[in-house]
């Protein structure tokens, strides 16, 4: 117990670890695979794949380490938490990943990570039910996993669109949550803001250069794993990804690191589900990821399992 007491005092340093680990595995392992395949001239190219490769086992770490603290709040969580920790000897398993083994894992974390999100969502603050249509684009990412892989029926469905709708809601959580009118909240947005103008830049470059329209309708959609049916829209995904740095950093700014690394966590993972997780990790990872997202305590607000328990007695 004290080992774990000692985990929860530390929670923020590992939370920091954990931003900084899944931004970089992210850029240097996940979405480094694309396009270090094409003919283009990366600078130090073996050094960025060692600081991935580095980055992804502390990666792995931190989630669990995070996980193990969120999971004394999320009791739901706790056998996802014994799975992403006992994952890696899976690979003693001969073919695990064609086994019905597999294919059942997969149907119960599903289950698990249903269950987790909603009780994570309802033992939050009533200002996160804006969170709702986050948890709905996991599930989205979860099921499309599951249906792929076990029934082998692929989910067509506008991701991009489930993806704005999270998306919107959770910048309009990131500005309320706190104080509202406050310089750190102003501040907070303005810089938000201007995180967007690179991505704007690059949406004029991209709409006005058809080369460069295709190269990043390839690149981009695989780093995320998303599909987009229609590949005009490569500019959309771009105002998207602007849009999620704004909400990041608007969050991380007013002090919310929780909610801030939670959604780059879901996002950079839950759409690789729709081709079928190739790893466990990125299965699990969104579902830590929302947990994340509702586990920062806000004393000042009433929780929805609150208010949920009021109206049984009413």
């Amino acid at each position: 117990m004290s080992f774990l007491n000692e985990l929860k005092n530390n929670f923020k340093i590992f939370l920091i670890l954990l931003g900084i680990s899944s931004f970089l595995q992210f850029m240097f392992k996940q979405a480094f695979i694309f396009p270090s395949i094409l003919p283009l001239n990366i600078p130090n190219e073996g050094i960025l794949e060692i600081i991935g490769n580095i980055a992804f086992y502390l990666y792995f770490i931190m989630l669990i380490v995070i996980s193990v603290i969120i999971s004394t709040k999320y009791r739901a969580l706790i056998p996802i938490t014994i799975v992403l920790l006992i994952s890696p000897f899976f690979n003693l398993i001969p073919h695990y990943n064609i086994s019905s083994f597999w294919y059942s894992l997969e149907i119960a974390l599903f289950i698990l990570g249903i269950v987790s999100m909603v009780e994570g969502l309802i033992k939050s603050p009533l200002q996160n039910i804006l969170l709702t249509p986050t948890m709905i684009l996991v599930a989205i990412g979860l099921y499309a996993s599951v249906s792929l892989n076990v029934f082998q029926h692929a989910l067509f469905l506008s991701y991009l669109t489930a993806y704005f709708i999270s998306l919107l809601s959770f910048i309009t959580y990131s500005i309320i949550q706190g104080k509202i009118k406050s310089m750190r909240n102003y501040i907070a947005i303005v810089i938000g803001v201007l995180s967007l103008i690179p991505f704007i830049f690059m949406e004029n470059v991209i709409s006005s250069n058809r080369y460069m329209e295709i190269l990043m309708n390839m690149i981009l959609p695989a780093t995320l794993g998303i599909n987009l049916y229609n590949p005009y829209r490569i500019t959309l995904l771009i105002l998207a990804l602007g849009l999620t740095a704004m909400g990041i950093l608007i969050s991380i700014i007013k002090g919310n690191l929780s909610a801030g690394i939670g959604y780059f966590i879901v996002i950079s993972t839950v759409f690789l589900g729709i081709d079928g997780y190739t790893l466990l990790l990125y299965m699990i990872s969104p579902i830590i990821g929302f947990c994340l997202m509702n586990f920062e305590d806000t004393k000042r607000k009433k929780y929805i399992i609150e208010i949920i328990s009021l109206t049984r007695k009413g």
